[in-house]
Formats: C-alpha cells, structure tokens, sequence
C-alpha cells in the first residue's frame, strides 16, 4: 500500500491504463495573506508519435487533461481524533454542533454541523491511512542474529492501538444515531450523519484486509497472529454491522457487485467534498488578444490604401493599372493581415494565459484565489538549462528520434490564494493538494503494435521470444514557490495498449542563490 505523499514534493502515480496522476502538497505559510505558485511541466514527445502543433491542439490538451483542486486534510493521529479534551477534533465538534442544533435549527447551526461530519469522514480516512503507513515500515525491522525473522514490538504495539482506537471512532460517532434519526424537521442532516457512517465503515473494512494481507506473510509470529483475530473481528463486527443499516454495502460472492461499487465512489465523493474547490473558468486575456487582432487589420488596411491612394494619384480610378495595383493590394492585404495575427497571438501567448480559474470555497461559496494555465510547444533553444538537464538525453534516444530534436510542450499554471479568505472561521485549514490527471490516448494513435516475436537459437533450433515495444515520453517538472524551486523528472513507459508503467528519475531542489 502506498501511503500518500506527505510532503511538499510530487507525487507521481498511475491512475489506470491510460491515465497518470500527478499529485503536489502545498502548506501555507503563517500568517501570509497570500499564497502563490506555479507549475510548469515539459512533455519531452518523441518524434515518431507525430505530436505536434499540428496535430495536437490547446483544445485537445485541455480535454485530456483534468484539475483538481482540493484542500489538504488536517492532520490527527487516531490518538487525538478520539481525546476528549482535543477542541479542533471533529468527533468532539460533532458533538458540540448537534448540541448547538438542537437548542436551534438556525441554518448556520446546520451548515456548520453538516461540514463537522463530512470533515470527520475525510480525517478519519487520512488518519487510518497514516497510521498504516507507520505500521508496514515496522513489519521489516533489522534482524536479529538470534532470528532473522523478528517482527519489531513497535509493530504489535501500532496494530493493537490500530485496532482499539478505530472502534472508539465508530462506537462515539454511531453514539449520536438516535439523536440524529429524531431530526424530523433536517432530512440533509440525517442523511449526511448516515452516509458518513456508512462510508467509514467501508472504508476500515477494505484497509483492514489489507492489512490482514500483509500480516498473512508472517505466520512465524504468535503475537501477529493474535492482532489478526483481533482484526478480523473487527471486519466481521463492520460487515454484520451493515448487514442490519446499509445491505447494499455489503459484497455479494457471485455476481459483478457493480452496485457496491457504484455506491462506494457515490459515498466517497460525498463525503469528500467538502474539502473540494470549485472553478469557474473565464477566458483570459480575451481583450488584449481582440486588441491585437485589430491592430494586425489596421496595419493591413493601411498598406492596401496606401498603395490605392498610390496607383490612383498615378494612374487616375478608370485605368487598367490602377485596377490590378489595387487587387494585388487587397491580396496582399489578407496576408499581412494573417502573418501580423499569427505573430502577435504567437508572442502573447508568451506573456498571457489560455484561460483562467477562478476558485470557490465548496461549503462557504466564497472566492478565495485564481489557477491560470497556458499551453503550447516551444523550442529548446528557450528551455532552462536545467529542465534540459534533467532530460538527460543519451544516443540511443537521438537515435530512437532519428537525431532531430523532440517535441516539446510546455503546460503553466499559476495558482494564487487569498488565505485570509480560507482562514474565516477554518482553522484548520493549512494547505492545498494540486493534483493533475493526465489522459494519454492522443499519444498512442502512432504506435506500433506492442508484442513482437522475436528469433533466437537453442541447442541448433531456433526458438521464439516475445519481446514488448515500448515508447518513453519524459517529463520534467518545474515547481516554484517563493525562494524555492523544485526539478523533477517522469518517465512514462508507454505501449499503444496504454501506460505500461511510471517512474519518478530525478528529484532535485535549488534556490535562485545556487541555480
């Protein structure tokens, strides 16, 4: 199990057979009143994919690719989710706003106990998912010389306390049910407390058997063997326990179980929510451009007249002359036109952005900042020395490209946020998470075939061999905040049946003193 990316560096992944995902943390600094930073990745396209200007617009970029802008999840240890005394646990709050509920069915009473609860519901999975992810470095300490096979204390310490501690969740928050269901007058409020409790229940079952997966591997130990019944028991308590309030929760051993999975991600995008931004977009840079656009006519039509006023003064208005000086005129007229917008739009595109978003807090509606993108190709003789460094070219690639340079496509974008406006009445709100899903369908229309029979010769016969054709499309990323910036490359192992695999090459770090 891979545990997310805690940390400010990227976090590269395959989403699924033709889509990539590119994850960014970013914490915001105290008492800034503002947060900026921007992105900038170069897509280094071999020559034989045939993607090019041409061929591969700024609408068909922004089509395969999908933002998502969400705030980090505030960090609790399953220890202080359940402390009584914790006043920013949203266990505790949860409490403290149905209190304040039903005292009065204000509507700020109910907005504000609603966000408790999906906030509770997206803690609580990071809060499991981080514990796990102490637990599994600690199923691999260094062996003793006594037994090589030692599982660590540390290990059965954190599976007990896993255990424990996630049923106090549950048994506090299933403790407000009744109290809930009597909500006559807010049906949202008890469906929100219902599919949250639903949704945590799934969400222990499914990193539960992972878990138990993990332990499966290391039947040697008495003491891991016990955690497992205790964690078994947990899966079963979790599974009867949606049996008797949620049936359709529950996985049915024959059938496709399409309607447990269907739920599951409606579960899971409701509760999640709430940690969501919304975007408007808005054209960027729409007046400039019509500006230029105009300038690039006037600039025409001045050469056209001239040359009129020109040939008629010479000629008079009835002569043959006059006539064809004035239609070479206008013909030049629509190409000095043309040439003059294609410059313009060329060099603004430098300067400005496609398009721009603007971004809503998802509970409150409020606007708190703005993601600006641009896209196109560039040349490499522009490129920072270290984004070309880090391509790290060999032969075999100039060879793979027939010697001529890649094409290379440089996608911005720029994210600013008003964090005094996250901050109102949000705490505990101490970051963004940035993630980028990339579809590369568009990259696998040129490519041959995947497997190829290849001959080789063994004890006199000659055998076949099944060899795979696979394409490298690198990127490298470029990551600016503040005084610091960011380098790292990606490789993406392609074949025309989609994305063989990932890799993360290089990840490097500079400030303007030393770049």
């Amino acid at each position: 199990m891979n545990a997310e990316d805690s940390g400010g560096s990227p976090h590269v992944s395959k989403h699924d057979r033709y889509q990539f995902e590119i994850k960014l943390n970013h914490e915001f600094k105290d008492k800034a009143r503002q947060e900026r930073y921007r992105v900038e990745t170069f897509f280094f396209l071999p020559n034989n994919l045939d993607i090019n200007r041409n061929t591969y617009g700024k609408k068909e970029f922004y089509r395969d690719r999908l933002l998502y802008l969400r705030f980090r999840t505030p960090r609790f240890s399953l220890a202080s989710l359940v402390d009584p005394d914790n006043r920013r646990s949203p266990l505790n709050r949860v409490g403290e706003r149905l209190d304040a509920f039903e005292r009065s069915s204000h509507r700020t009473n109910a907005d504000s106990l609603e966000y408790e609860i999906k906030l509770l519901g997206c803690i609580f999975k990071s809060t499991v998912r981080d514990h796990l992810a102490r637990v599994y470095p600690s199923f691999f300490p260094c062996p003793s010389k006594e037994d090589p096979r030692t599982v660590s204390s540390e290990c059965e310490t954190l599976l007990g306390d896993f255990a424990s501690r996630c049923r106090d969740v549950l048994s506090r928050y299933r403790g407000f049910r009744e109290r809930f269901l009597g909500l006559g007058q807010s049906p949202r409020l008890e469906l929100t407390y219902l599919i949250t409790d639903e949704y945590m229940s799934l969400l222990l079952e499914w990193r539960c058997l992972q878990l138990l997966g993990w332990i499966a591997s290391f039947p040697y130990s008495e003491k891991l063997v016990q955690q497992a019944r205790i964690i078994e028991k947990l899966v079963e308590d979790e599974t009867s326990y949606r049996k008797v309030h949620y049936p359709d929760s529950t996985l049915a051993k024959v059938g496709d179980n399409e309607l447990f999975l269907f739920r599951f991600g409606v579960l899971k995008k409701y509760v999640a929510g709430v940690l969501h931004l919304n975007v408007r977009l808005v054209e960027e840079g729409r007046g400039i451009q019509q500006l230029a656009f105009a300038l690039s006519a006037g600039v025409a039509m001045l050469f056209a007249t001239t040359i009129a006023f020109y040939y008629q003064r010479i000629y008079g208005t009835l002569s043959l002359t006059f006539f064809v000086a004035l239609v070479v005129s206008y013909m030049f007229k629509d190409r000095i036109k043309a040439l003059l917008q294609g410059y313009l739009q060329s060099l603004l595109s430098r300067t400005l952005f496609d398009q721009a978003m603007q971004i809503f807090h998802s509970f409150r509606g409020n606007r708190i900042g703005v993601c600006r993108e641009v896209v196109s190709f560039v040349e490499e003789a522009g490129l920072d020395p270290h984004v070309l460094r880090l391509r790290n070219r060999d032969h075999l690639t100039e060879i793979e490209n027939d010697w001529r340079l890649e094409k290379i496509l440089r996608y911005v974008r720029e994210i600013t946020i008003d964090t005094t406006q996250v901050w109102v009445g949000a705490s505990r709100k101490n970051g963004l998470t940035d993630i980028l899903r990339f579809n590369i369908r568009n990259f696998l229309e040129k490519m041959d075939e995947p497997n190829k029979s290849l001959l080789y010769l063994q004890d006199g016969r000659v055998e076949h061999l099944q060899a795979m054709r696979v394409y490298h499309v690198n990127l490298v990323l470029k990551i600016l905040h503040g005084s610091r910036i960011q380098y790292e490359r990606i490789r993406l192992v392609l074949t025309q049946e989609g994305i063989k695999r990932v890799e993360s090459v290089v990840l490097e770090e500079r400030h303007p003193a030393n770049a």
